[in-house]
């Protein structure tokens, strides 16, 4: 991870941990995803990739790793559909989500 992913990291830690001690059930599930480039195979594996370093920093920072779910939406959950570099960035990223 870069300096400026493992803050973000850091900071989704501060804000879930508080969550998961309250809450024996709860679960996070991270969603990998990815720009338009490369096949489906490809980013699907790369979704995969991404959600899994999220979970090992979460993991590090003291997260039950049997909290964490991963899944992967390779390229078919966009926030962007410009053909920009911008718009490449915003979609390379793994979402949190809170399970119940």
């Amino acid at each position: 991870l870069t300096d400026t992913m493992r803050a973000i990291t850091k900071e989704n830690y501060g804000i879930i941990s508080p969550l998961t001690s309250e809450n024996s059930n709860l679960k996070i599930k991270l969603e990998g995803n990815c720009d338009e480039w490369g096949t489906d195979e490809y980013n699907y594996a790369l979704g995969l990739k991404r959600a899994k370093t999220a979970k090992d920093a979460l993991i590090n920072d003291g997260i039950s790793k049997d909290r964490i779910v991963l899944v992967s939406f390779g390229e078919s959950n966009p926030l962007c559909n410009d053909k920009s570099k911008d718009c490449y960035k915003k979609n390379r990223r793994v979402d949190y989500r809170l399970l119940p």
